[in-house]
């Protein structure tokens, strides 16, 4: 097969799904999100724009569940552990996009 034809039954194709997770990972996926973000430098508001923005499926699903109060704290929370900080009043639903 050539390296640029694509077929059907390609086991390296990539697929996503949903997963059943137990109790307590999706706060971990969280967190983990926060973190890595948040340890390349990014600041509250950026964060905050990450679980805001539909665009951004897997953190904008913990914003829906969890609530905003929730993120704020997480984010608060992780932040203070990695140095990063901003003022509390940039964290809210009107956070503007990631690029804004």
């Amino acid at each position: 097969m050539p390296h640029d034809e694509f077929v059907d039954e390609d086991p390296l194709g990539l697929v996503g799904m949903v997963m059943p997770g137990e109790e307590g990972q999706l706060e971990a996926m969280a967190e983990c999100f926060v973190e890595e973000y948040a340890r390349m430098g990014w600041d509250e508001r950026r964060l905050m724009a990450l679980f805001v923005s539909p665009m951004f499926l897997a953190t904008h699903r913990v914003y829906q569940l969890k609530g905003e109060e929730y993120v704020q704290e997480l984010i608060r929370r992780t932040c203070a552990k990695w140095g990063v900080t901003a003022k509390p009043e940039i964290l809210s639903r009107s956070t503007a996009p990631v690029g804004g």
